[in-house]
């Protein structure tokens, strides 16, 4: 049974805000992570109550109220609030099949509704999703190869809850469809009235606007080299803008009188429609639900990361505020660690204690031990000697390490492990050629007569 809004409000006694609280948070966060920038905000119904703004971009400029973020996936309610726009407007039916916007996506081995898309449920898969997304420049795949090459995928379980990013790209093309121009439909009827007014949906944007290179993590030190910008990925994940621009979204979320649809419809979109296996989440339309840990209060949230930037939003009804952070560096094995200050945040809006910084133990463990690796498998190739012995041990280390680095590279793709994972990947691919080395060499000697 869900609790009518207007009881939790009157239940939920009003926490004051600790700025100092708030910024001691984040600058235990910064000494743990590193990261070189951020900017973060606690956010009411009428104004942004608190912000703050730390550390440098990728040229070294102070982060300011005028530094632009990527924010990944928290474009996706963006993109729900866009479709539900349609919907209102008659122009949209989200429980229509997709193939009825798309046809050339009737082949695809499901049939999915438009709001299967939103919801993540519709059977497209996260390796497609890792296929089609974060591609970069003039030889990117267009909107209707990748949409192709999704309607050619294998399905996995339509109706399950399944997180790939393809989904929400099929729906920026649904709505590319219907609107001739999704960019635009976006940029005109929903940031804009939102007043998300330096908000940008492509590179072009992107360069206007000054956004500079994100940070991905070599062996554990953030280096400014994550330059792309998906010029068919609004939808999906290279939506951005400044603190300001994703606080008012935010904040959309919070007013009786939002400027785009109403407050019930905002107030739907966000519940939890689909569990989402794994985990105590529900997903809504681009919306995650959950209890925050350490309270007993239902959050509304979405995460997102592209290469070099990660981005939270997280709405707390019962007190009338949202949190918002947006930080510049980021690796996949990484997530919590860059995540947890977010939550952490919100704990503390809703009067709770932090559970201070998260260590980056899974990315540690990764790449240190991708680097002992390449040691052990260098020094086995390498060390002086050509007994039968020490070609055994060669070729037992050296097909091991083209093993593993061909699964590794196989599992997540090439392209995705070198743009995500940029260290472990770089590290596979040593190993596994020092690897190749040590096998030649080894059958080199075993094919001498003894």
């Amino acid at each position: 049974m869900r609790i009518p809004l207007a009881l939790l409000l009157a239940l939920a006694p009003p926490v004051p805000l600790a700025p100092a609280d708030l910024d001691s948070a984040v600058a235990d966060h910064m000494e743990v992570t590193g990261v070189p920038g951020l900017a973060y905000a606690v956010v009411g119904p009428d104004r942004i109550e608190h912000e703050g703004y730390e550390g440098v971009d990728g040229e070294g400029t102070p982060v300011d109220a005028d530094t632009p973020f990527l924010w990944g996936s928290v474009a996706k309610p963006v993109t729900a609030t866009a479709a539900l726009l349609l919907e209102d407007q008659g122009r949209l039916d989200l429980d229509a099949p997709v193939d009825t916007y798309l046809p050339e996506f009737a082949s695809f081995g499901a049939d999915p509704t438009v709001r299967d898309l939103l919801y993540q449920t519709s059977g497209i898969t996260l390796g497609i999703g890792t296929e089609v997304s974060d591609h970069y420049g003039t030889d990117a795949p267009s909107l209707e190869d990748r949409v192709a090459q999704i309607a050619a995928s294998e399905p996995g379980e339509p109706g399950t809850h399944e997180y790939s990013s393809a989904n929400y790209l099929v729906a920026g093309a649904v709505m590319e469809r219907v609107t001739g121009d999704f960019a635009g439909f976006l940029r005109d009827e929903v940031l804009a009235p939102a007043g998300m007014d330096s908000a940008l949906t492509g590179s072009e944007e992107a360069r206007r606007a000054g956004l500079v290179p994100g940070h991905r993590l070599w062996w554990g030190t953030p280096v400014a080299d994550a330059t792309g910008v998906d010029d068919s990925g609004a939808a999906y994940g290279y939506l951005g803008g400044t603190l300001a621009d994703l606080a008012a979204f935010a904040r959309m979320q919070l007013e009786e009188d939002p400027p785009l649809l109403d407050a019930p419809s905002l107030a739907r979109a966000r519940e939890g429609a689909v569990p989402v296996p794994g985990s105590a989440q529900e997903y809504g339309l681009g919306w995650r639900e959950t209890v925050l840990s350490g309270t007993e209060e239902t959050v509304f949230f979405h995460g997102g990361a592209v290469p070099g930037y990660v981005a939270l939003l997280v709405v707390l009804p019962e007190r009338e505020r949202a949190v918002v952070v947006l930080q510049n560096a980021y690796s996949m094995l990484a997530d919590m660690h860059f995540q947890a200050l977010g939550l952490n945040l919100a704990r503390l809006v809703a009067g709770a204690d932090t559970r201070g910084p998260v260590g980056a133990a899974p990315y540690g463990a990764a790449v240190w031990g991708a680097t002992g690796v390449v040691a052990v498998v260098g020094a086995v190739t390498l060390w002086p000697g050509r007994g039968r012995r020490l070609a055994a041990l060669r070729a037992v280390v050296g097909a091991a390490a083209v093993a593993a680095a061909v699964l590794l590279l196989s599992a997540a793709g090439p392209r995705p492990a070198l743009l995500w994972l940029p260290d472990v990947a770089v590290a596979a691919v040593a190993a596994g050629a020092l690897g190749a080395v040590a096998a030649v060499r080894a059958a080199v000697t075993l094919a001498r007569r003894p």
